[in-house]
């Protein structure tokens, strides 16, 4: 294994390198252009973001948002969505272990309460309670992913603070039967070796009636991390599971009925490691009460394993005026996480997720200049847990000796909003359009870590709250000619409020706070300038954008430790933050050569902090890069029946900070930087019309780096995640 310094010195090398050759190849865009008379080449992507009776095209819509079709997403080599994510201008991707990844989109992101970033695959929310990760979701045949930046509160409701991530599988196709399929065999730089085994077949059963598209997917990964008290050599291995399934059935032309499911299985094992991907661990210091972390002498204490289905059922009427369109959806999930190792305790968790969604959405499709969509939704949800955790001592194989404490919790919510939002064409020119959200949400708390504690320290239990809010969007659109597209957009988004758990309530005398029951919901009001212009012929896409956004009532997690030095942990309302930003995207096609490139700065700062948190006014948004960029290169080429395909990738993000509170740091806290890492990729390969061939390499440079973590256990001496070390293979395709 290469060390981290010399990963690091390559990275480092490529960061300051990759920027400066993206300027010649932007420079030289005219010079190209005029060496040869190629015609369009860059696909017209069409997306439904705007939840209008039809789609409009990317360059044509007037909200920030980007689109990945679900071709681009294979051509690249993209193994997962999130990895497609860091590739959209201000999309920050913040690694927690392996039981789902925190999306930060503009800098809004976050480590507790419900998750900053909306998540829907199709239209069916993708919505956990208490939950601030987001699925790592494969992203085999897919048609395409859309990333939403900024608020959106309006259309897509709670949790929405930054943006909202939608990935769009493919439907089936009425008339025609179709397939495809995908092996591939690969390595790891000083770990193991992996292979894949994935297909879709497109099946018409009653001809322009009734249609079904399947999908599978196996992927089996040997480990790269080593678990050295076990003398476990590359222990994080994975298996992931991932099944599709959609029935299309369209009667006549009034109706489009499409039921599907989702399933996906990932048995797996926590990603913490040193330098060198190893697992050490260290004993408690019994002299000085000091906690560090401790190492298992099994992987099985370290496993991250999860299990969802999603089930869902979308109708849509059409009329010759309107459109009625209603969505039913329902969540389960489970998963299995013994990450948390503090001292001589192992905590396991085993939390079940059950979600089910009712959408009615109505949209009009009138002859005259105004338009509307209206709707409303209801959500219940729950997260039944249980944390186990136990006497335990490094080098014991049999894990936990003495269950000393078992929280048994379960948390529900019960929510329902109604929005609408219109769109008028003043002018051929000019369209404005105006929306509003009305949100109310019931939670309620039962257990942890036993109803009899509870109840004999005066603690409610069941514990429950309530909160209303209520967004709006105002977009003010001009395009003087049908090439350029200027907008003004206010947007606001929120997300709900919470419970804290009886295990913080009931060490309120210990800790010598008032911790609150409830938390209040938080919200983003942004303030966006943005154009969009096509030219050369549609060969060249720009856009560029700067905005502002107001962050109120920052939920934050706040940490504090009772005299015997047991680590407590809680959610508040402790701050308000700001936002200032720009970015910046370049799509470019000619011949056979395409280039992309797209950058964003954010400048985030909280206006207050407080010494529980280990927040100071001041100080950078938790886990918010302050620059994000990412360049590529796609050149296709003939060769007699044969073309040649190549691709070269990299992206870039910037240090993260993170803070907590601390009895031995200098100021009293301790403040967490993650490195800056560079992440390049590549394939090369050659395509006929029913198959291809590709060589493939992930993370080239070998980068090392420190990607993410908790500033509260790292000090306590828990490792980061790194990214996976330089990874290569072949793929071979087949289409029928």
């Amino acid at each position: 294994m290469n060390s981290h310094l010399q990963q690091s010195k390559i990275a480092t090398a490529i960061r300051q390198a990759a920027p400066l050759l993206m300027l010649p190849l932007v420079a030289a865009i005219p010079q190209v252009q005029a060496q040869g008379d190629s015609p369009a080449l860059l696909e017209e992507v069409v997306v439904t973001a705007l939840r209008r009776t039809e789609g409009t095209a990317l360059m044509d819509t007037a909200l920030s948002i980007d689109a990945m079709t679900g071709d681009q997403l294979e051509a690249r080599g993209f193994t997962s969505v999130m990895a497609a994510l860091q590739n959209s201008p201000g999309v920050s991707v913040a690694k927690s272990g392996n039981v789902g990844d925190a999306v930060s989109i503009r800098g809004i992101g976050g480590i507790i309460g419900d998750s900053t970033t909306g998540y829907y695959l199709d239209d069916l929310p993708y919505t956990r309670i208490s939950a601030s990760v987001s699925p790592d979701l494969n992203p085999y045949d897919l048609d395409r992913v859309e990333v939403l930046r900024g608020p959106q509160g309006t259309l897509f409701g709670s949790g929405s603070l930054g943006g909202t991530v939608r990935v769009l599988t493919k439907n089936p196709i009425m008339d025609e039967f179709s397939g495809k399929a995908t092996s591939g065999l690969y390595t790891t730089d000083g770990g193991g070796d992996h292979y894949k085994v994935q297909g879709a077949v497109n099946i018409p059963l009653v001809e322009n009636k009734l249609a079904a598209r399947l999908v599978a997917s196996y992927i089996d990964e040997d480990g790269y991390i080593d678990l050295e008290p076990a003398g476990v050599k590359d222990y994080n291995t994975l298996e992931d599971t991932t099944y599709r399934a959609k029935l299309r059935w369209t009667p006549n032309d009034n109706w489009d009925v499409m039921a599907s499911w989702w399933h996906s299985k990932r048995d797996t094992y926590q990603a913490f490691s040193d330098g060198d991907y190893v697992v050490t661990g260290a004993f408690i210091d019994l002299v000085t009460q000091t906690y560090s972390f401790v190492a298992p002498a099994t992987p099985e204490y370290l496993n991250a394993d999860t299990e969802n289905n999603l089930y869902g059922l979308t109708v849509k009427y059409f009329a010759d005026s309107f459109q009625v369109t209603s969505v039913t959806s329902y969540l389960d999930g489970e998963y299995i996480s013994d990450f948390v190792v503090f001292g001589t305790s192992v905590t396991q968790g085993y939390p079940a997720l059950d979600t089910f969604s009712q959408e009615i959405k109505f949209a009009t499709v009138l002859d005259g200049d105004w338009n509307f969509t209206a709707g409303a939704i209801y959500t219940d949800m729950e997260n039944e847990g249980v944390d186990t955790t136990g006497l335990w001592m490094q080098g014991f194989p049999d894990g936990p000796a003495v269950e000393f404490v078992r929280d048994a919790g379960i948390v529900t919510s019960e929510s329902w909003a109604v929005f609408g939002e219109s769109n008028y064409q003043i002018n051929p020119e000019w369209e404005l359009t105006v929306g509003l959200r009305y949100f109310y949400d019931e939670r309620e708390r039962f257990g942890e870590p036993t109803e009899t504690l509870l109840e004999l320290a005066g603690i409610d239990n069941p514990r429950d709250g309530d909160w209303d809010e209520v967004t709006g969007r105002i977009n003010l659109a001009w395009r003087p000619d049908g090439n350029t597209l200027y907008f003004l957009n206010v947007a606001q988004g929120f997300r709900s409020g919470g419970l804290n758990p009886g295990t913080a309530l009931l060490a309120q005398q210990a800790l010598g706070v008032v911790i609150p029951e409830t938390v209040a919901p938080d919200t983003v009001t942004s303030y966006e300038l943005n154009g969009k212009w096509t030219l050369l012929e549609g060969n060249l896409n720009l856009e560029a954008g700067v905005y502002y956004m107001e962050w109120d009532d920052v939920q934050s997690f706040v940490t504090g430790a009772t005299p015997d030095g047991t680590l407590v942990g809680w959610s508040d309302n402790v701050s308000e933050a700001e936002v200032l930003g720009a970015e910046f995207a370049v799509n470019y096609a000619t011949g056979g050569l395409t280039l992309s490139a797209s950058a964003n700065y954010n400048d985030t700062e909280y206006k207050g902090g407080s010494a529980a948190t280990g927040i100071s006014a001041g100080d950078p948004i938790t886990q918010a890069p302050e620059v994000t960029w990412a360049a590529s290169a796609t050149y296709i080429w003939s060769m007699d029946s044969l073309n040649g395909v190549a691709y070269l990738g990299a992206n870039y993000v910037d240090e993260r900070s993170d803070f907590s509170p601390s009895a031995t740091a200098p100021g009293g806290r301790f403040v967490y930087e993650s490195d800056e890492i560079t992440i390049v990729n590549a394939r090369i390969g050659v395509e006929a019309d029913q198959w291809s061939v590709f060589l493939f390499g992930e993370n080239l440079a070998n980068e090392g780096g420190e990607h993410s973590a908790l500033a509260a256990l790292v000090e306590l001496g828990n490792d980061p995640v790194h990214p996976r070390p330089l990874t290569y293979g072949v793929e071979v395709n087949f289409n029928f």
